[in-house]
């Protein structure tokens, strides 16, 4: 697993919410959370259990599903593998307070559903995976536009950062330690280290404390 996901999403609106508006979760790995065998999860439980800066922002996630869309009750299914995971996310309004009793007593149907819908989505979903934002680029493009917007540009090019410390940039304003930044990125937390001493020298930053600043200085909060 290298850490970049794919999203098919029902819901258009809310799939903007989600990762282009509140982008609570936007860069959030979690396969590493659950167990081997863990197939079924209720997911505002779930949260519970993860680090104090994943759980925050998936809490604050899931109340925005809730108010903005009605959605509630999120049951998911996962499917592990050595290369992937594979999330099948279900949602139910507010008001069906029977809803997680429906889950528990047809987990067949949903299986049978989750099936179905790899099939009928086939072709998004290839597609969603092979234009990926961060770690690949589309080649029918202009190489330098595309790397533009993968990049945050600071007025210095010297200061430019990559996508993957962009990455780090956003989980460390966030609080997280190298390891929790490492554990959700899905890479070592020396890789972490690496990434943040560059950031330091690219800003001039003696001190991991000033980093922060200089990045909540230039409103790198937003990532």
């Amino acid at each position: 697993m290298d850490g970049t996901r794919t999203e098919v999403w029902s819901d258009a609106e809310a799939f903007e919410h989600t990762f282009h508006k509140a982008r609570y979760i936007v860069g959030a790995y979690t396969p590493q959370y659950f167990g081997i065998r863990e197939r079924y999860s209720i997911l505002d439980k779930k949260v519970e259990t993860y680090p104090a800066y994943l759980r925050t922002r998936y809490r604050s996630q899931l109340a925005d599903q809730r108010e903005y869309f009605d959605y509630d009750h999120c049951f998911s299914i996962l499917n592990q593998t050595k290369d992937f995971c594979e999330y099948f996310i279900f949602y139910a309004p507010r008001s069906n307070v029977m809803a997680i009793n429906f889950y528990l007593n047809s987990f067949d149907r949903l299986e049978n559903f989750s099936d179905y819908f790899l099939q009928a989505a086939d072709n998004l979903i290839e597609q969603a995976d092979q234009y990926r934002i961060h770690s690949a680029f589309n080649h029918t493009l202009d190489a330098a536009k595309v790397e533009a917007v993968a990049q945050r540009v600071f007025p210095d090019e010297k200061k430019t950062f990559t996508p993957r410390e962009d990455d780090v940039a956003r989980l460390l304003i966030t609080g997280a330690t190298a390891k929790e930044i490492g554990n959700t990125l899905g890479i070592s937390h020396r890789t972490v280290e690496s990434h943040l001493k560059h950031m330091k020298q690219k800003l001039g930053c003696t001190k991991k404390s000033m980093l922060v600043k200089e990045l909540l200085a230039r409103q790198h909060a937003h990532y």
